[in-house]
């Protein structure tokens, strides 16, 4: 290169726009006095001084804000086979004799794309392709080159442009990694870019640097939280390593490490993963030390698309046999994928458990993949094949008491059609049932216009249910002994190998004509039980109940109920609807076989019905006081009429669904009161009290808020004046076998009661059923926060102004698994996230508290027909002096997952009849901030029968700017439990001090 030439050039340039650069480059006020050079800095003002320059250089860095040049110097710089070289600056001295230049008051010089620039003067010798750089006793020098890192510095340095190598002093940069910023600073060193022709497609992680006294820090304050000081630190184009290394949390060392090492990467790849073992798990403190390491193992990254990790998790035995805790071994792999532009995301996982003899392999499969805008497909799928020993091995609750779940989900629309095809498959931890739904199936279309005045609605739907391994407890008394525990007999389960399997098909095909609604609902559903059952069959005319033993049971039923909506008449009073339907005599199905008929077909009666209904709403105003200016009391019933003729069944159809026309009064056939004709009344009810309060604007005293003082809901009754008439009994016209009401209020947001009763003790169409009402269930929730609490609502009314809150969601019928089911959901059973899910809560922001209260207890029940589940029998085998802490888990794991569920199709009068015992729990959910930076929550349930607590999670969290504490402690139904403490780095997460200790008490029950 001819470097003189390139120099006049440059000296051209300069000449010709020194006054436009002048006039363009804003002013900049006069530098700080310098600094006492006697003066002594700690560590952080030097590392602070060094950070302020990277943030002050970031606006700048990489702009060399070059004036227009003319005509002269475009011809110039337009020279082919030439590497041009532009000098800018406000001052320029050229020597002539030895071609050096000297560039002062903010000089740039940009080669090739590399920008050069300092606060004093840069010179160059007139020889070679070094410049040197001169920043000033208070300015700094930054280089920069497209794709890298700027590297600022201070003092004098210099730098090799042809061969891309800066030797400097004071140097600071900055490195991007796992989305933080590295903050590197040091007193010397020494840049390597990449060479030109790769510069195109390298990066910044393709610059080496070679550092000597510096610090490392992911802290964009002006005063670091933390930073590491070292005396040497490289930095090649995927790394970076220091040695040795000193931790400073403000000033204070903390910590010496020989070396740190960091992948500096952009992007994924492979790489160890970072396993969760502490000092105390390489060199055990005490023989009874539990030595565990969890995720071991190796990740690549095979594509842009795909990765897979592999990984191992092991805990000791303490050298001894530890009944529950023995130790074990799990092998894990996970693949990963995700495709963007395919519309394809998913993972698939698997783990090898081995825990003495016994093994238990687990495989979790998530894909998600859409194929166009109207097909999709969603499928989540989880198996283990030792639920027992699934259980045993975990600390997390919600997989001890939750359940495996998987389900597929395939959508198309086709036209005006939705086809659904999909399936659900459930395993509960401890047990072998499995159950099935597969295949199902679900068509539904929009209203298809056959004519001006016919629209046509149809839908189809299909669906297959099969329980598998059936572990509840049989009536026939069938037992297995074994004496290998204890050296007695115990009870261990049933011999048989239990199936049921169901199956349900519907077609639904309204018409409208002309505006007048025409249904039409077909129905066919079967079901088979795969094993000898117990039923007591009651004779149809005697009433004699006989015990018979069937090898297997099933039922095959069909109907069809036509019904007809005529339009609603005064709509603006009662909303009256008057309705008509061709409707079964008994609620069963219209042709039904079973095993009671032998498999032939007995067919029941159809009468016709006809209704009318009002949904008429009634309220009253009345004066307020207080902070109350009006009161509203709002009623809204809603009656019905339903009547229809009498008519008669066959002894056969009563033998089929299990009745009896035996009357035990009068000793005739009377007994049967479904067949007698219906004039029946029904009569649900809900109901509002509400309140205005008091405006604070005098000029619009109208303008109060409404409150809800009390909300309450009732269910259906119904009363049926001709049964009353035969029985001779008022209260037996009441045909409603339940009961129930719900109710809540504003004064007290998010509380919600319900409690349902049964008012008979047997079926309401049998002579022999008693009027004795019963409580069946109570349930309560309260949930209240900071933004939601009856304190707020209280100080509105008598007139602070208070943030007004958001209605809470309706849970007062929630579901049986609502303390965990949304936890579980989302639970896989393989996997990297598989094992830690409880022990990481999300911080909260304010505080939230929220208790739920069940109580579910059964009506007593008697008969060689009733299994009453006890946990106490379930759990025999263990009741023993050795192993009673494994009895007591046991009875407390099966009082939260009882194995009593009826299988399908078991509903006839006379089938056997599944007693689970009576559950009272109390659930907690607290959240709420200690401090501006401290989170904490709690969560617990506690068993009122069994008297312990069935799960508990304690987390705390410590927002700590640049890192992040957590202190977590879980206690799950199977007696396990852990303790985790962890501190980790934001910027590197596997630099963490992490202590776990985790308690396995599981038993193989």
């Amino acid at each position: 290169m001819n470097w003189p030439c390139v120099a006049l050039a440059g000296v051209v340039l300069m000449a010709s726009m020194a006054s436009d650069a002048r006039a363009q480059r804003p002013t900049r006020p006069a530098s700080a006095p310098r600094r006492d050079t006697t003066e002594r800095r700690s560590p952080a003002d030097t590392l602070r001084a060094r950070l302020d320059s990277i943030a002050a250089a970031r606006d700048t860095a990489g702009k060399a804000n070059l004036a227009e040049p003319d005509s002269v110097m475009q011809r110039l710089l337009q020279t082919r086979n030439a590497d041009v070289t532009r000098y800018q600056g406000k001052e320029i001295t050229f020597d002539a004799r030895t071609k050096a230049i000297e560039i002062r008051i903010k000089p740039v010089v940009v080669r090739e794309g590399q920008t050069v620039r300092s606060d004093s003067a840069i010179s160059y010798s007139g020889s070679g392709s070094t410049v040197k750089l001169n920043a000033g006793a208070t300015g700094k020098n930054t280089i920069n080159q497209p794709g890298q890192a700027t590297i600022v510095s201070r003092g004098i340095g210099s730098y090799d442009i042809t061969n891309r190598r800066a030797s400097v002093r004071g140097v600071s940069t900055s490195l991007p990694q796992s989305g933080e910023t590295l903050q590197i600073t040091a007193d010397r060193g020494l840049a390597v870019l990449p060479p030109k022709s790769d510069s195109a497609a390298n990066t910044a992680k393709d610059a080496v640097y070679y550092l000597r006294d510096g610090t490392v820090t992911a802290c964009t304050d002006s005063i670091p939280d933390y930073y590491f000081k070292s005396r040497e630190i490289k930095r090649t184009g995927s790394f970076v390593v220091a040695r040795p290394a000193v931790l400073y949390i403000g000033d204070v060392p903390v910590m010496w490490l020989p070396f740190i090492f960091q992948d500096v990467r952009g992007g994924r790849h492979s790489g160890i993963l970072a396993p969760n073992v502490g000092v105390s798990d390489i060199v055990r403190n005490s023989p009874s030390y539990r030595r565990s390491i969890e995720g071991l193992g190796y990740y690549v990254a095979i594509s842009d698309f795909i990765d897979a990790q592999a990984f191992l998790d092991w805990r000791s035995s303490a050298g001894q046999t530890v009944i529950g805790d023995p130790g074990f071994m799990r092998y894990n792999g996970e693949l990963r994928y995700n495709w963007l532009e395919r519309y394809v995301t998913g993972r698939l996982a698997a783990s090898q458990t081995t825990q003495g003899n016994a093994k238990n392999f687990a495989i979790s499969l998530d894909h998600k993949q859409d194929f166009t805008r109207n097909s999709s497909l969603n499928a989540s799928f989880n198996y283990v094949t030792n639920t027992v020993l699934q259980r045993q091995t975990t600390v997390n609750p919600y997989q001890v008491s939750g359940s495996i779940r998987s389900s597929a989900n395939f959508h198309q629309k086709i036209g005006s059609a939705d086809f659904t095809l999909g399936g659900q498959q459930t395993q509960t931890p401890g047990r072998s049932q499995l159950d099935r739904s597969f295949p199902s199936l679900n068509v539904a279309t929009s209203p298809i216009s056959l004519a001006s005045w016919l629209l046509w609605s149809p839908s189809f739907n299909y669906s297959s249910h099969q329980t598998l391994r059936i572990d509840s407890p049989s009536n026939l008394g069938l037992f297995l002994r074994d004496t290998s525990i204890a050296g007695r007999d115990t009870i261990v389960g049933d011999t048989l190998r239990r199936n049921a399997y169901a199956s349900n098909l519907g077609f639904d095909t309204p018409l409208q004509i002309f505006g007048y609604n025409l249904g039409n609902s077909f129905r066919v559903s079967s079901t088979r039980n795969d094993y000898p059952e117990l039923q007591i069959v009651t004779g149809v005319l005697d009433g004699v109940a006989t015990p018979r033993v069937f090898s297997s049971t099933f039922s095959t039923q069909v109907d069809w109920t036509p019904s007809f909506q005529l339009p609603p008449v005064a709509r603006n009073n009662f909303n009256l609807t008057p309705g008509a339907s061709l409707e079964n005599v008994d609620g069963s199905a219209f042709a039904i076989r079973n095993e009671r008929t032998n498999g032939a077909w007995v067919y029941g009666a159809k009468r016709p019905t006809f209704s009318l209904s009002a949904a008429p709403t009634l309220f009253g105003l009345f004066g307020g006081f207080g902070p109350f200016t009006r009161f509203r009391h709002s009623i809204s019933p809603q009656v019905s009429y339903q009547y229809a003729p009498a008519r008669e069944l066959s002894h056969e159809y009563l033998a089929a669904i299990g009745r009896s026309k035996f009357n035990t009064t009068t000793g005739d056939t009377t007994g049967y009161l479904g067949s007698l004709a219906r004039n029946q009344i029904s009569l649900s009810l809900s109901t509002n009290i509400e309140a205005k309060t008091r405006s604070l604007n005098d000029s619009n005293p109208e303008a109060g808020d409404k409150i809800k003082l009390l909300s309450l809901n009732f269910t259906s009754l119904a009363y049926d004046f001709e049964r009353a008439r035969v029985t001779g009994k008022p209260i037996r016209g009441l045909t409603s076998q339940s009961f129930g009401y719900t109710a809540k209020s504003d004064l007290l947001p998010g509380l919600d009661v319900g409690v349902d009763y049964s008012l008979f003790d047997a079926p309401t169409v049998s002579d022999s059923a008693v009027f004795k009402p019963f409580r069946d269930r109570v349930t309560a929730n309260f949930t209240f926060s900071n933004t939601a609490n009856p304190f707020a609502m209280f100080t509105r009314l008598f007139g602070r102004a208070v943030p007004v809150s958001q209605p809470n969601p309706d849970t007062s019928n929630p579901a049986p698994d609502d303390r965990y089911q949304r936890a579980v959901a989302s639970q896989p059973v393989a996997g990297r996230n598989s094992s830690r899910a409880a022990l990481l809560q999300t911080a909260t922001r304010g505080w939230q508290a929220s208790f739920q209260f069940t109580a579910v207890r059964h009506r007593p029940q008697t008969g060689t027909n009733v299994v009453a589940y006890d946990p106490t029998v379930r759990c025999q085998q263990f009741n023993t002096p050795q192993l009673r802490a494994v009895f007591d888990q046991c009875v407390a794991i099966e009082r939260t997952n009882p194995s009593s569920e009826p299988p399908p199709g078991s509903n006839l009068p006379g089938s056997t009849v599944y007693l689970v015992p009576n559950t009272t729990s109390l659930g907690s959910n607290l959240s709420f901030n200690v401090t501006e930076h401290w989170a904490a929550t709690y969560q617990t349930n506690y068993d009122f029968e069994g008297k312990s607590f069935a799960s508990q999670i304690v987390s705390l969290q410590r927002d700590l700017h640049d890192w992040r504490a957590i202190f977590a402690f879980t206690q799950s139904a199977n007696g396990a439990f852990a303790f985790n403490f962890l501190i980790s780095l934001k910027a590197e997460p596997e630099l963490k001090f992490d202590y776990h200790k985790s308690t396995y008490r599981g038993s193989g029950f």
